[in-house]
């Protein structure tokens, strides 16, 4: 039996690129922290390593060092840079437990701070992380099913009004009246681009709003805050 949402309510378009100023120089537990971001590191490092298991020894060599030091004198900049001189750091320690580092070959060049592949990972790691939390928002008010409308919205993007009511309905049990649905996705979207500008903050020494801005352009997630008030 479905639920029908067909109340007016004032509509959300507007994001805050500085809702939250806390930054990951302030986290009370480096490692934990950077626990949240394993897949971009680990996808860099099996690059690095060659294989799973190499870059799971070398992502256990930078915990254990986070759980011993924390982040020390380099919590400052970026997060994503300090995490891409990390996997250098470990991939050189594992290679030299292994007895296999060359000097001659530069790890910089593959772990790049600015090359596209980690950008690339990295953004899809905010992006992630963005949609899930705003799955997770859903599952706390299942009447207000936003993530499923972006989330449905963007797998057709050419689905009509009642097409996207009906599969809303159809993947939650929410009949949301086709007349609702167009004032809901601009909410989600909303909802979803305030998530990911959370996230991009939370990444960064000094999160004013040049910076955000800064960082989303150089990340291209600009389209998430197309149409919006930021």
């Amino acid at each position: 039996m479905s639920t029908q949402i067909s109340s007016q309510a004032a509509t959300r378009s507007s994001v805050n690129l500085v809702r939250s100023s806390h930054s990951w120089t302030e986290a009370e537990s480096a490692a934990g922290f950077v626990l949240r971001y394993l897949p971009p590191m680990r996808k860099q490092l099996v690059e690095v390593m060659g294989s799973n298991t190499e870059a799971d020894q070398a992502l256990k060599i930078l915990l254990t060092h986070l759980v011993s030091a924390g982040f020390g004198e380099h919590s400052k900049g970026r997060l994503r840079d300090f995490l891409a001189k990390a996997v250098r750091s470990c991939s050189k320690a594992r290679l030299t437990e292994l007895g296999t580092f060359d000097a001659e070959k530069d790890l910089a060049t593959k772990v790049a701070l600015e090359s596209k592949g980690w950008l690339l990972k990295w953004r899809d790691c905010l992006l992630e992380r963005a949609w899930r939390a705003l799955e997770r928002a859903e599952h706390n008010d299942i009447n207000r099913p936003l993530y499923s409308i972006l989330w449905l919205s963007t797998v057709d993007p050419k689905a009509n009004l009642e097409e996207l009511s009906a599969a809303v309905e159809k993947r939650t049990g929410i009949k949301v009246q086709p007349a609702m649905l167009q004032q809901l996705k601009l909410e989600a979207k909303a909802a979803f681009a305030q998530l990911l500008a959370d996230e991009v903050v939370e990444t960064l020494e000094t999160p004013d709003k040049t910076s955000v801005k800064k960082e989303i352009q150089t990340l291209g997630i600009g389209g998430a805050f197309n149409g919006l008030n930021v």
